[in-house]
């Protein structure tokens, strides 16, 4: 069996193309055949928000590789959410249907129905079209399957989880080797963008250090051009240190670090963060906002919910973990166990060549 795999691989790394590497790999490893297309437009993750744009033209190019369909049994699609990201893939389903090839669209966010509903009718009229061409598809999570539903038969609605990146892993004594529970030690691994929460964040340190609050706190990742002061204010906060993006045994080393993890995220697209998960595999307690597919992951027994835009009450939860340090460190423990065994790699690709497989 010959697969095709399009869609956006590193660099930049985010979620999307984080996840088509590890797939590629895995359904290598196994012995299969696997071709890809890399639509990533650019190694910024700039590149992958926002409107249409005339960059993004640069995508006519993909299609010279439309042969490769020609050669392939399955096409695996990692589809956008809006209509440019919808409509750019529609030569390559197309051809598929054409040729009859077995093609699979998966969504890997949570904002394909909300987008959907505010195209105009034309738009509308397309995207379906598009879209009822998959013979199956794949979300994150159970709460994420009306994404589909408008689309695809509910029997050809499939639901896989995301992953902890297996490269990762140390073994479960080294990470608490690692780690103090004397006080909170705060994670921030994402994106720095507005809808992440990150200013939510910066506020919620502001507020604990001016309540006088024991805590630690870390954050990485990449600051979008467009978002310069955010070095500037971070440099500023006391107990805070920003150690920019983070990859292999440094982000191994960071998420064995701390014992909390936050992402207090309103993120539109957002589906399932892997970060979240690898959070949970490294043992840290996770808190975050009833978001997208993440409550899917997440609850009372691995974490705590914030309200969304709310500084008060991500303050509130992170002075409730303060003082209560012992159900801290005893869910860390749950949590390494439980993500590990629930997330790994091989889950994900056993997954997804089931889907494959299914009639």
């Amino acid at each position: 069996m010959q697969i095709l795999v399009i869609g956006p691989f590193p660099d930049p790394i985010f979620g999307v193309s984080l996840s088509n590497m590890v797939l590629t790999n895995g359904l290598i490893q196994k012995g299969l055949k696997v071709k890809t297309i890399n639509t990533s437009s650019s190694n910024t993750f700039d590149s992958v928000q926002g409107e249409w744009n005339f960059r993004k033209l640069s995508f006519l190019k993909h299609y010279l590789q439309l042969y490769k369909v020609l050669t392939s049994d399955v096409i695996y699609c990692t589809t956008g959410q809006t209509f440019f990201g919808i409509l750019k893939y529609a030569p390559f389903v197309l051809l598929a249907k054409v040729l009859n090839r077995k093609s699979i669209v998966h969504v890997k966010g949570g904002y394909l129905k909300a987008s959907y509903e505010n195209m105009s009718y034309l738009k509308k009229k397309i995207s379906k079209f598009i879209l009822q061409l998959y013979s199956k598809g794949i979300v994150l999570s159970n709460s994420l399957k009306p994404l589909l539903e408008e689309f695809l038969d509910s029997k050809n609605i499939f639901i896989q989880h995301n992953f902890i990146q297996h490269s990762l892993i140390i073994p479960e004594r080294e990470v608490f080797k690692l780690k103090s529970f004397d006080s909170i030690k705060i994670i921030y691994l994402s994106n720095l963008i507005p809808e992440k929460g990150i200013y939510q964040f910066l506020d919620s340190l502001e507020d604990l250090n001016s309540r006088g609050t024991k805590f630690e706190a870390k954050i990485a990742g990449y600051i979008p051009n467009n978002h310069d002061d955010l070095i500037q204010r971070m440099h500023k906060i006391k107990n805070l240190e920003f150690i920019g993006v983070v990859k292999c045994n440094a982000k191994a080393d960071l998420l064995s670090w701390g014992n909390v993890f936050c992402l207090p995220t309103y993120y539109s697209m957002e589906g399932q963060p892997i970060s979240i998960l690898e959070a949970m595999g490294f043992g840290n307690v996770i808190v975050t906002t009833k978001h997208a597919g993440i409550p899917d992951v997440c609850n009372r027994k691995n974490g705590l919910f914030v309200e969304k835009r709310d500084v008060k009450s991500l303050v509130n939860e992170l002075n409730y973990l303060t003082n209560n340090i012992d159900w801290v460190k005893e869910t860390c423990r749950f949590n390494l166990t439980h993500a590990r065994k629930l997330y790994s790699e091989e889950a994900f690709v056993n997954g997804v060549i089931k889907i494959i497989n299914s009639e």
